[in-house]
């Protein structure tokens, strides 16, 4: 290969780099500008869609379900309008999946569960 072959690789490789990390800069920018706002409970930012059925409990169940389908084991929507704690849990065997729960003072509002292939996903709500 002559030098100036390449340098001409070098030059197309840098571009090639380049061009993808802008690509990146302005997808995360993108999905910054649509989340709703940043989690109390673990500081990121998530896109919150209300259920198609009205009420906690189905909010509940749709969260847990999409945990279940993508096997996540956290958060995946943000602030949820009305209530004030949300606790996410897994279990490998148990439909009682351990969340975390409120000090107290509150009620609990909606509590799912669903099992997916590598176990029990559940989510609570309290107000």
């Amino acid at each position: 290969m002559q030098l100036s072959q390449t340098r001409d690789k070098g030059v197309k490789m840098r571009f090639l780099k380049n061009f993808l990390l802008g690509c990146l800069v302005i997808v995360g920018s993108v999905a910054t500008a649509n989340a709703q706002s940043a989690c109390p409970r673990c500081g990121q930012f998530h896109n919150y869609r209300p259920a198609a059925a009205s009420g906690y409990q189905a909010q509940a169940e749709a969260e847990a379900r999409k945990m279940a389908a993508r096997r996540y084991k956290g958060h995946i929507q943000g602030v949820v309008p009305g209530v004030r704690f949300c606790g996410v849990g897994w279990s490998s065997s148990s439909r009682n999946a351990p969340t975390c729960t409120p000090r107290g003072g509150m009620t609990l509002v909606a509590d799912a569960a669903v099992r997916g292939a590598d176990g029990w996903y559940r989510v609570r709500y309290w107000r």
